[in-house]
């Protein structure tokens, strides 16, 4: 393992655990705090529902940690004088911004699409205990915090001549 591989790792290592900490407590905690009735959260329905929270941190979050983590590496090498992260005349930005669309579609078709699989597979009119949404609200953010602060890093290594 080279001197820039450690040393991003190190890197990264300390930017996972920011992502995950705060993307952790505040999709755990704001969701909680949110919700009118906290024993009755539908997924959809109500002004108060779990698709309220879910949907717009499944875009954000993923597009968010991308685009931010590319970012911080790329100004982390340039700053330590590692060998660059991309190729030379590499368009980076347009390539941030496009891995992190991706990412961002990606993961709002997965998780809309396993919230209708359970909205459809329970009987009408039930409803969710919403601490234990929250938590699990926390735990998917924290879980894409971790992933998408890996998965860009592995895509650019796969860039010819990164």
């Amino acid at each position: 393992m080279g001197s820039r591989d450690k040393l991003l790792k190190v890197f990264t290592r300390k930017q996972l655990y920011i992502y995950f900490i705060t993307n952790l407590l505040i999709n755990a905690i704001v969701p909680y705090f949110g919700f009118e009735d906290r024993h009755a959260v539908s997924l959809f329905h109500g002004a108060h529902s779990m698709a309220r929270f879910l949907i717009p941190m499944s875009v954000f979050v993923p597009f968010g940690i991308t685009f931010d983590i590319l970012k911080k590496c790329i100004t982390f090498s340039e700053k330590n004088g590692l060998t660059p992260l991309f190729p030379q005349g590499y368009p980076r930005i347009p390539f941030m911004l496009k891995l992190a669309g991706v990412n961002a579609l990606a993961t709002v078709v997965l998780v809309a699409g396993v919230m209708w699989i359970v909205h459809v597979s329970m009987p009408a009119g039930y409803s969710f205990e919403g601490s234990w949404l929250a938590l699990i609200s926390g735990g998917i953010a924290g879980g894409l915090a971790i992933l998408f602060t890996w998965l860009p890093l592995y895509v650019v290594k796969k860039l010819p001549s990164a």
